[in-house]
């Protein structure tokens, strides 16, 4: 067993959390840094089904990338995450934007890494991991790439050119397609994009490919599963199989 503080200063050592974005909410959200945990629930989000499994497999700790306690809570029902938690006994650690700009397990590396980008450049000011492909692919031949190594229904894209050096953008990186002539990248790859970073970089020639918030983030929680049960060797840490994708294609 190993007590939570022990837990979140291992993770602090590999996503420190001085470094989450301002708007941010990480750490322990719900629960004691000294209780004891001999099973923890590793999930992108904290969600009904995820509270139950950990219920299931006898968990004392859910560790997840998204922060339950987000926005300030002005009442706490029997129907909220938050509730629900407390009165299972379930303690709350959340790793956000700190994990995805850290080196190693971060979301964007885990990201790069997952597309086989060689050399590769960490910006986490900038949430974004900058690398090049063995092979220099054209813009459909590259979204059918990151459909395949994702493992996602479907991808939506721009067209762009010839395509070598790429950045990543975990989740919500729509914005990141305004750093192409900054760091000089033919591609993106992002969860999200909006309508008019769509437009953007279409008219910039950049083949921006969206495939999904899920997708670009979930990525990074089997590594984070591994690296403390490398540390933790008499804890078990089990990746959620109750949280899927809720986005489907027809």
């Amino acid at each position: 067993m190993a007590l939570i503080k022990d837990i979140y200063e291992y993770i602090d050592f590999l996503a420190p959390f001085e470094t989450q974005a301002q708007f941010d909410n990480c750490g322990l959200l719900i629960g004691d840094m000294n209780t004891l945990v001999s099973k923890v629930l590793l999930s992108l989000d904290i969600t009904d089904e995820v509270v139950n499994e950990a219920k299931e497999k006898g968990c004392e700790l859910i560790i997840s990338h998204h922060p339950v306690i987000f926005s300030p809570l002005k009442s706490v029902c029997e129907s909220d995450i938050v509730y629900k938690l407390i009165k299972a006994d379930l303690s709350a650690l959340c790793v956000h934007t700190n994990l995805d700009k850290a080196e190693n397990i971060g979301v964007n590396v885990c990201l790069a890494n997952a597309l086989k980008l060689q050399n590769q450049q960490l910006y986490p000011d900038e949430f974004l991991c900058v690398g090049e492909l063995e092979n220099t692919m054209s813009d459909e031949e590259f979204a059918l790439f990151v459909k395949e190594k994702l493992n996602v229904e479907g991808v939506r894209y721009t067209k762009g050119n010839a395509i070598k050096k790429v950045a990543v953008s975990s989740g919500a990186g729509s914005e990141a397609v305004t750093l192409k002539n900054k760091y000089g990248f033919s591609a993106l790859v992002t969860g999200e994009l909006k309508h008019h970073h769509f437009l953007y970089a279409k008219e910039n020639s950049l083949c921006a490919v969206e495939a999904g918030h899920f997708s670009t983030e979930d990525i990074a929680i089997e590594p984070l599963k591994e690296a403390l049960k490398e540390k933790f060797s008499d804890v078990l840490f089990i990746k959620s199989q109750a949280l899927t994708d809720p986005i489907h294609f027809l």
